[in-house]
């Protein structure tokens, strides 16, 4: 096989054959084949000693589609915006330690602690611990005076009285005035944890 066979010449398969007179090769005697070279099909170039040949080839392959590896759109999006690392990711905006997550600003809050109230006698007995003046007006707290007791209007009470006037003088106003004003007294302290019922446990 010649070198511009193995490139892909073609050879008509029938090859003229010429015979010798008398039997007889055209030199040395036999048959001779002579091949036809116009039925090759190659445009090549031979070099050199043993004939190496070369042949133009053009690649001209044909592109189906867009292709984009980087790309929104593209076919193979490996970064693209809805890739795995993207905004509804599993670490994106409403992952798990979120706003709202279990570590989130709505989660579980305090417990409100023990409840705590300071009885009209500690206000009779501590007027430095007061809140509010002593001399605050009941009426101006609670809208109106208390009434007096039959004792406090035997022994002329005051018909206004003041908040310490009231927790100072039960027998006059009654328990249920004290009382009251022990509520307000420990209510607006922020030193006291004042959760609406009475109990013996007073932070001061």
């Amino acid at each position: 096989m010649t070198a511009s066979q193995a490139l892909g010449g073609t050879v008509d398969a029938t090859a003229h054959v010429r015979h010798g007179a008398g039997g007889e090769g055209h030199d040395k005697g036999g048959d001779h084949v002579v091949i036809d070279k116009s039925k090759h099909n190659l445009s090549h170039s031979c070099k050199g000693t043993f004939g190496y040949c070369t042949q133009n080839a053009v690649f001209a392959p044909k592109i189906i589609g867009d292709v984009g590896l980087i790309g929104t759109n593209g076919l193979i999006g490996l970064v693209g915006t809805n890739g795995t690392d993207g905004t509804n990711g599993t670490d994106g905006t409403n992952g798990t330690d979120g706003t709202n997550g279990t570590d989130g600003t709505d989660g579980t809050s305090t417990p409100p602690g023990d409840a705590e109230w300071c009885s009209p006698g500690f206000w009779k007995n501590h007027p430095e611990e007061w809140p509010v003046p002593t001399t605050t007006l009941y009426s101006s707290v609670f809208g109106a005076p208390p009434a007096r007791t039959n004792n406090g209007v035997m022994n002329n009470a005051p018909t206004n009285p003041t908040l310490f006037q009231v927790v100072d003088n039960p027998q006059w106003y009654g328990g249920g005035a004290a009382n009251r004003v022990a509520d307000y007294l420990s209510d607006v302290d922020p030193r006291i944890n004042y959760q609406g019922v009475r109990v013996d446990n007073c932070p001061l």
